[in-house]
């Protein structure tokens, strides 16, 4: 099946062109002139459009446990409301549990996502155990394709926190082997040190002070210290403080690493937190003080990439808090449907520049830190066919995060951009943002059964 999508603007790493996009058995089999004669099976109009490669969301939490909650999305629903807004590949998280091994817990997830997902799928793996067999299994995962590790200086009750001693070796052993690590930079110490005694539990607001911003500072730049020496690729995860994004913007001349931030951290701030349902919006790291000066730094390129830590529970298990303790009630918000449409209002003064910084941070960048850079990322030919064609006038819209039964992170927030068509390797799975066969999943698994 060949398929010709015409007349639209290439977003491509060096520039905004007019070209037309052949593809072929899955793939981008030539760039042409407009214009240029080519034999196809099907058109697609892309006039008045920009054509861009996929986006991918590198960091979302799908059809899991966290803590007392199962998540509300699946990796069903998730992926189809990712399709519906021009996300055509999920990096989502496995961490092992206390009874289980890695190759286990990631088994699981496999199964979850078989035959249900409508994007392509990448994991994030997590251990939390590292006797004789992890190390093995770990080893022998870096070997078949998973690259990518998370941890976290935060959370020891939960079982999933890594200590700078653990973070060393776990550095010096999978480093050599290609392993990137990702982390979630908040200092448990400083954090237990806060004197919760005098706070106001009850309100939502306290969640902020419970998680101060020196605790993010404090973990980045520990992590950057251990990174530096170790000589390991670092990704630090969902950075919401001015500083820790202005220490990593300095730390790149010198070391391989990048950072995210998310929408949440640049649209929303804490007095989202004093609304009467502020509990609604809690999610770590907290919303923050004002977000002018960190959409400046995002504007002026310090974030790498833009990803959502989507992260959804449903309106009842977010509401069932105790109402004594803000530490109760689930920790997590929605952000997927959302995404690019946030992205987007970062440059919409110029909608050029925004389309670029699309194809850069929700393309090119992730599909590099993910190892995929070969398969996906960027219109160039032999790479996946993962087209959006993207009209940035269209009607306004509300932002929908999420499909399921959860409460809308971006209340009031609306969009004018409509993805025309979304091309999955090669084959049209969305219009005018719409599934165009819902009940038929054509995701794949891009790594392999361990």
């Amino acid at each position: 099946m060949k398929t010709l999508v015409r007349h639209g603007r290439a977003v491509l790493p060096e520039g905004i062109e007019p070209l037309d996009i052949l593809v072929e058995d899955g793939q981008i089999a030539a760039l042409l002139p407009p214009g240029t004669t080519a034999v196809a099976d099907q058109m697609i109009d892309a006039a008045g459009c920009y054509v861009l490669p996929g986006f991918i969301d590198f960091h979302v939490h799908l059809d899991d446990r966290i803590g007392p909650f199962y998540l509300a999305d699946t990796y069903g629903s998730g992926s189809r409301v990712a399709l519906q807004n021009g996300i055509t590949t999920l990096c989502s998280f496995v961490t092992q549990g206390a009874e289980e091994s890695l190759i286990q817990a990631l088994n699981t997830a496999r199964r979850k996502a078989h035959g249900t997902t409508h994007t392509d799928v990448l994991w994030h793996l997590t251990p939390t155990r590292f006797e004789g067999e992890d190390w093995t299994n770990l080893e022998a995962l870096a070997a078949t394709g998973y690259r990518t590790y998370k941890f976290y200086t935060t959370y020891q009750a939960a079982g999933i926190f890594a200590d700078q001693q653990r973070l060393d070796e776990v550095f010096r052993r999978l480093g050599p082997l290609g392993a990137r690590f990702l982390v979630h930079c908040e200092d448990d110490d400083v954090m237990a040190a806060v004197d919760a005694e005098h706070l106001d539990l009850s309100a939502p607001g306290t969640h902020g002070r419970l998680r101060p911003e020196f605790a993010e500072l404090l973990a980045v730049e520990a992590l950057l210290d251990l990174a530096l020496h170790r000589r390991v690729p670092l990704h630090v995860v969902h950075v919401s403080t001015v500083t820790a994004a202005e220490i990593l913007l300095r730390a790149r001349g010198s070391a391989d690493v990048t950072c995210e931030t998310c929408p949440q951290y640049l649209w929303l701030d804490e007095t989202w937190l004093d609304r009467p349902d502020g509990h609604r919006w809690l999610c770590s790291p907290p919303l923050r003080g004002s977000r002018e000066r960190l959409r400046e730094l995002a504007r002026a390129g310090a974030f790498d990439l833009l990803a959502t830590d989507h992260c959804a529970f449903r309106k009842q298990d977010k509401d069932a808090w105790d109402h004594r303790d803000v530490r109760t009630a689930a920790n997590g918000i929605a952000g997927l449907g959302a995404l690019p449409h946030l992205a987007w209002k970062l440059w919409a003064d110029t909608p050029d520049r925004a389309a670029l910084e699309l194809a850069k941070r929700l393309s090119q960048n992730p599909a590099r830190r993910a190892g995929i850079e070969d398969r996906k990322g960027a219109l160039r030919v032999g790479l996946d066919a993962d087209l959006v064609v993207l009209d940035p006038t269209g009607p306004e819209t509300p932002l929908v995060s999420s499909l399921a039964d959860v409460h809308e992170t971006y209340p009031g927030f609306t969009s004018n951009l409509t993805f025309r068509h979304v091309l999955l390797r090669g084959e049209p799975v969305a219009a005018d943002g719409r599934l165009l066969h819902p009940q038929s999943p054509t995701g794949i698994l891009l790594q392999p059964q361990p």
